[in-house]
This record gives structure tokens, C-alpha cells and sequence, in this order.
């Protein structure tokens, strides 16, 4: 599952990620509306992609040089 932060970050998960990735899971979060969560991932920078597998973040990608 690919957690998504940020600004714009779900068209560029869309665009860059989903097609090379048809399995996975892609779930949008908007950060105004869920600051626990925000908190609990440690996301302070936008846009920020996490990887989970297994429920556990294995790898993320902060703003857009990773993609």
C-alpha cells in the first residue's frame, strides 16, 4: 500500500507509480484533516509517498526529486 501526503501528491502517485504497479494500493490523505496521522507517519515535509508492506513503512519518497 502507497500512502499519499501532500500536494498533488495522488495525481502524481497516479501518474508516475500506478502504472508500473498494479497490485498496490494507493490511499490519498489529506493532512489538514488528519494531523494524528500525520504526527504518527512523521511526515514534515510535502509531498511525502510511504510504502507499507506487510503494515509496515519500508520506504518513502519526500517531494518530488524521488519520482
Amino acid at each position: 500500500m502507497m500512502v499519499c501526503c501532500g500536494v498533488k501528491a495522488d495525481q502524481v502517485a497516479v501518474q508516475v507509480l500506478a502504472p508500473k504497479h498494479f497490485d498496490t494500493r494507493f490511499v490519498k490523505i489529506n493532512v489538514d484533516n488528519a494531523p494524528f496521522l500525520v504526527t504518527k507517519l512523521q511526515v514534515w515535509v510535502l509531498p511525502c509517498v510511504i510504502a507499507f508492506v506487510g503494515g509496515i513503512a519500508v520506504d518513502r519518497i519526500i517531494g518530488f526529486e524521488g519520482l
